[in-house]
C-alpha cells in the first residue's frame, strides 16, 4: 500500500512541475506577440460612455459607473485595484446590491436572477443580449486595465438565462393536531 501512494504522489508532483513549466510560458511573446501589447481604452476615463452598457473604459483605482439598468444594474462600482484583477459592487433597480471580483482574461456575465463566468483564452468581445450586462477586464501595466462593458437592450434576459422553477402541485395542508391539556 505505500508503494502505491507514493506512485500518486510523485505522479501529482510530475503534473505539478509540468504545470509550473507551462504557466511559465512565453509562447505568445514569440508567435505574434502579447495579446495585451496593444490594449487601450477606446473610451478613456470616461464614465459616461458606459451609461448604454457598452464601454471600453481605463480604471486604475475605485471609480461609480452610472448604468442604465443594464443587466438590472444601475451603478457599477470598482471598489479595489491591484495587479489580480478588480473588486466591484453593484446596485439594481430596487437597491439591492452585490458584489464580487473579475480577474484579467475573464468574462463576468450579469442579469436579473444570476450570472456567469468564463475565464481563459483569448476573450473576445461578447454579443449583446438584452438584458446582460458582460464585463470583461484587460491588463495594461503598472495597476492600470480596460474594462469592457458590452449589453444589449435594458429588458428580462433570454429565457435561457432565467432559472427555472420546478412545479410544486398543489398539496393539501394538514391542519395542526391540537395539543390535549397536559396535567390530570
Amino acid at each position: 500500500m505505500p508503494k502505491m501512494a507514493n506512485q500518486v504522489t510523485a505522479t501529482v508532483w510530475g503534473f505539478l512541475i509540468v504545470l509550473s513549466v507551462v504557466g511559465c510560458s512565453d509562447s505568445a511573446d514569440t508567435q505574434g506577440g502579447n495579446p495585451f501589447n496593444d490594449v487601450h481604452a477606446v473610451d478613456g476615463t470616461n464614465v459616461a460612455a458606459c451609461a448604454d452598457g457598452n464601454c471600453e473604459i481605463e480604471v486604475s483605482g475605485p471609480v461609480d459607473i452610472p448604468l442604465n439598468g443594464h443587466g438590472d444594474v444601475t451603478t457599477l462600482s470598482v471598489t479595489t485595484v491591484d495587479s489580480g484583477g478588480i473588486g466591484f459592487t453593484t446596485v439594481s433597480d430596487g437597491d439591492q446590491t452585490g458584489s464580487g471580483d473579475l480577474e484579467p482574461n475573464c468574462t463576468l456575465t450579469l442579469h436579473r436572477g444570476g450570472g456567469g463566468s468564463s475565464c481563459g483564452g483569448v476573450q473576445s468581445a461578447p454579443a449583446r443580449q438584452t438584458g446582460v450586462l458582460a464585463m470583461q477586464l484587460f491588463p495594461i501595466t503598472d495597476g492600470r486595465f480596460v474594462l469592457r462593458l458590452t449589453s444589449g437592450e435594458v429588458g428580462s434576459p433570454p429565457n435561457s438565462l432565467v432559472p427555472r422553477i420546478p412545479h410544486i402541485p398543489n398539496v393539501p395542508v394538514v391542519p395542526p393536531i391540537p395539543r390535549l391539556p397536559s396535567g390530570g
